[in-house]
């Protein structure tokens, strides 16, 4: 979930300390362990026993999305905070086994949202849900477009076995379930009579609309 406050622009004259430390907080797949995004790099700690696995600081910006990959040692980052580390419109894959990114994918607007699912990247858009392979040289297999989705509303099965996706349908109110492998709509659009709400510890609390 992003967990940042809004960061004051240059020459508004609030205090530079109003943007906290910590700018995004979300689960792996099986609620193992957690991630979080700061203004200087990102930290992963397991869950139960609570404890800090890891920590990574960089010199040159900050980290305002993480999703991890189970416990394997690949995340997807979009910059963020103060001095972001990555353009807002990027996703980069990073090995933590080797300290480096080993792929982007580049979009035409910011990312609000990215989850990682075994061999898929899921990239949310304000107005579309994009599906693309894990992989050395990620492939664009799919994009679903959606109603006004400003705070990134996705969520996906965590099973190791599962892979289905839900995200916000065309029209407020309905949200589109599709099996996230095969990009085949399960159910088409189901009407849920409200603006769609994510409530999900991989995910940030949003609403769509």
């Amino acid at each position: 979930m992003n967990v940042g406050r809004p960061v004051p622009r240059a020459g508004s004259g609030a205090q530079e300390s109003y943007a906290p430390e910590l700018l995004y907080a979300t689960f792996n797949q099986d609620y193992g362990c957690f991630a979080i995004g700061t203004q200087t790099g990102f930290r992963i700690f397991n869950s139960d026993p609570y404890k800090e696995k890891m920590r990574r600081e960089f010199k040159d910006g900050g980290i305002g999305m993480v999703a991890m990959l189970y416990r394997s040692n690949y995340l997807a980052f979009v910059g963020g905070g103060r001095n972001p580390r990555f353009p807002p419109n990027k996703v980069m894959l990073w090995d933590d086994a080797s300290s480096k990114i080993i792929a982007e994918l580049e979009f035409r607007s910011d990312v609000l949202n990215v989850q990682l699912q075994r061999d898929r990247i899921v990239v949310v858009l304000r107005n579309k849900c994009i599906v693309c392979s894990l992989e050395a040289k990620p492939r664009h297999l799919h994009a679903f477009e959606t109603a006004d989705n400003d705070r990134g509303a996705m969520a996906i099965s965590g099973g190791s076995e599962s892979g289905i996706l839900v995200f916000p349908g065309r029209q407020k109110g309905h949200i589109q379930i599709v099996d996230l492998h095969s990009c085949i709509n399960l159910s088409g659009t189901q009407d849920t009579a409200s603006p769609v709400a994510v409530h999900s510890p991989t995910a940030p609390q949003q609403a769509a609309g």
